[in-house]
């Protein structure tokens, strides 16, 4: 992607009768795109009794991360990765795919990279 845009869209989704924590992540995303982001997922997620939390996560705009962004990444997944059950990784590539396998080494739940939006949600709901 040659454009400025960069950034983490945040939504809740429903796929039949389940709902889903969605996140599209376009550009190569920075610090500054992690300072907006974790405020509104810590908001959410404190508002959550019981988590147990499924997740889509659409990186086939991903163009990469900054080094502090990574680290912004990797202290967020090991503060919060316990409150999701199952994370479903949509990208293109083996090195998204590679990511997705590290990802599984420090939490939790399951994530489980998928290139096909559909595949993704059977096994996600």
């Amino acid at each position: 992607m040659s454009s400025n845009l960069h950034g983490i869209a945040i939504g809740i989704e429903r796929s039949q009768d389940d709902f889903y924590l969605a996140f599209k992540a376009v550009g190569k995303l920075t610090h500054e795109d992690y300072e907006q982001m974790t405020p509104l997922l810590e908001s959410a997620l404190a508002g959550i009794k019981t988590p147990e939390i499924v997740a889509l996560i659409d990186i086939t705009e991903l163009d990469g991360l900054s080094l502090h962004a990574a680290w912004d990444d990797l202290k967020l997944g090991l503060k919060h990765g316990k409150e999701f059950k199952r994370v479903a990784i949509i990208g293109q590539g083996e090195l998204q795919e590679w990511a997705t396998r590290v990802a599984n080494w420090f939490t939790p739940g399951e994530f489980k990279f998928f290139e096909d939006k559909r595949d993704a949600l059977d096994w996600l709901c």
